[in-house]
This record gives C-alpha cells, structure tokens and sequence, in this order.
C-alpha cells in the first residue's frame, strides 16, 4: 500500500503558494462554515474529497453468482463458482483511495472515528501524507522533509489483542493533500471525518482544477517547495525575486541551471516533481509580466529550489491550457 527560454509550469512543490486575494478564489471548493459532519459515501474505488465532513465505506461479504444468473449466461455451477473466486482474487488485491484536496494555504486533518479493518483476514489501512498514484508521491521524496517511512501510517484491527485498544485515530498532514488507502479483501468499513485548517506558509501545493495567481516564496529556508497542476497549464510569472543582487541584476535570467537559487518550470506524467522535464530554470528580478507558456503535460510543475541564503519569492499566473496554446507549447510529454 504503500499504494526554452520562457516561464512555464505548475508544480508538485511550492515553497508558500497562496492564492492572491485580488484575483478569482483558487479553490470554492466547500463553504465558508462547512459542517465537519456531513456525511459522504465512498463509491469510486478512487476517491477525491474536496469538503468537509464524515467519509463512509463498507464492504459486505462476497456472494456467489446465482445459479438462475449462471444459467441464463450458459454457464454451470462449476465455472459460475470459479468465476466468483476470480471477482474474489481481484478484489482482495484491490487497494483504494480516499483523495483528499483542499485549499492552497491549508492542510488536512483526518480522523478515524470507525474502522472495522481486520489484520486476518489481509485487510489494511493507510495514512499517507500527501498523495500517492502508481508508485510516485506528492511532494515527492526529495521535496518533502520527512522520511517516506515516516509519511506513511499502517493500521488495522487486531482482535486476538488484549486489552481491546482504542480504534480511534488522529492525522494531520503538511500540506493541502493527503491520502487515505485502504485493502478490505473480505469485509468492512470505516468513517473517516475530513477537517482543512489554515496556515500561513505553505510550502507543497497541490492543485486540483482552478486558474488564479499563486505566490511562491521560502521565507529564508534552505528548502524545495513546489506548486503541481494535476492537468496542462499556461503559465506566466508575473513578479520574481530570486537568488543574490549578483544574479538578479535588476532582470530575469533563463538560463540558471548553475545556480542554486531557482525556479524549475516543467511537466510529467505523473506526480513525481523531481523526475519532471524542464522547460524552463529561472533566477534574477522581474516586475512585469513575463510571456505565457504552456505546459502539455499531465502534471504541470512549478519548483522552487532555495539554498535558504536568499529571501525568493515569484507569483505565478497558472490556468489550463487547450489546443489554442499550442503555438506558446514550450514542453509536450510524450503520450
């Protein structure tokens, strides 16, 4: 389960990425005074909540195919019953996802209220702070400053335990995403209530579906932060201040691969920030608008790499791109 020379991008890290107040809302996503228990039924075996609330699942055990179902189809008890332990197998293996998202300058509380999960018969859950999609993480591992084991919680139920411990459980995550999976091969459930508390300097942001104008800064800390769009984006840095007066010299420079202040531009296929192509690598001082590029990836990134010397600090104008941005296309990732 442990489940070009131009601006361009939308990342997976962001060392402070606000929405400015002045521009169109990033994410009205759930309501001033959401009800932190509203309940919500896990259907899809990925799951992307954007609101506050309760989350419920439960899983009944298997039945067999219906010997009047077998018979319309032609088939016979036989392959009916081998058919019903594939549908079993399959299911056993399956690890879901409950996706959560909220707003650019929170993070995400999740707490356990029910969880019928038992360790025998295979079923397991997991915690993971930030996301988690075919083997890559957001913020990745480089990016994120505590260890994956450590990002990671296992949990589940067992009943041979003695004394019975409390099934209740708290987590807080360290940025505006978290996941949790689970692994119920035979059967059971749990609710899970979903809480987003504000914080004033956001390092990792994860974005959804929104065009707006994000603010990317380290606050004089020596770390990587970035902003990833889960979709293709035009991008514009529309103010920078990066690296020492040596290199911003009152101009922006797009050529700063050699330094170790700087903003990464790029794109990917999957959540991976480090691992993305480059389409652009940006130090130096800018006032103005700087021209729009798009990004044709599934993941747009935007990372700032900080050495913690300098104070950085860029906004960046982020909104999807379409097939009228092609002539300003600087990366397109291969299908």
């Amino acid at each position: 389960m442990k489940a070009a020379v131009v601006f361009f991008s939308l990342s997976i890290i962001v060392l402070s990425v606000t929405a400015w107040p002045n521009v169109k809302r990033t994410f009205d996503l759930y309501p001033p005074n959401p009800n932190p228990y509203e309940i919500h039924t896990i259907t899809d075996c990925m799951h992307v909540a954007s609101e506050a609330g309760d989350y419920a699942f439960k899983k009944l055990p298997p039945h067999s195919i219906p010997a009047p179902v077998a018979a319309l189809f032609g088939t016979t008890d036989e392959t009916a019953a081998a058919a019903s332990a594939m549908i079993q197998l399959e299911e056993s293996l399956q690890v879901c996802g409950l996706y959560v998202i909220g707003e650019p300058d929170t993070i995400v509380e999740i707490t356990m209220k029910h969880y019928d999960v038992n360790c025998e018969t295979g079923a397991l859950m997991a915690f993971v702070d930030g996301w988690e999609l075919n083997g890559e993480y957001f913020p990745s591992l480089k990016d994120h400053h505590r260890p994956l084991e450590d990002r990671v919680q296992e949990f589940c139920n067992n009943y041979k335990q003695w004394p019975r411990l409390s099934n209740k459980k708290f987590f807080r995550s360290n940025q505006n995403a978290a996941l949790l999976q689970y692994r119920i091969p035979v059967k059971g459930s749990f609710i899970a209530n979903v809480r987003f508390h504000k914080i004033t300097q956001p390092c990792n942001v994860l974005v959804q579906d929104t065009d707006a104008l994000f603010h990317i800064a380290n606050y004089g800390h020596n770390r990587n932060c970035s902003i990833s769009a889960l979709f293709p984006a035009a991008v514009s840095v529309t103010n920078l201040k990066i690296g020492g007066k040596a290199v911003r010299q009152d101009k922006p420079n797009y050529e700063c691969g050699m330094f170790g202040d700087r903003l990464e531009i790029g794109g990917s296929s999957g959540l991976d920030s480090t691992a993305m192509e480059k389409s652009s690598e940006i130090c130096g001082f800018a006032t103005e608008p700087g021209p729009e590029q798009a990004i044709f990836c599934g993941v747009t990134t935007l990372r700032l790499i900080s050495t913690g010397r300098f104070q950085n600090q860029a906004a960046v104008m982020i909104r999807k791109a379409d097939e009228h941005d092609l002539d300003i296309a600087t990366l397109i990732c291969a299908l």
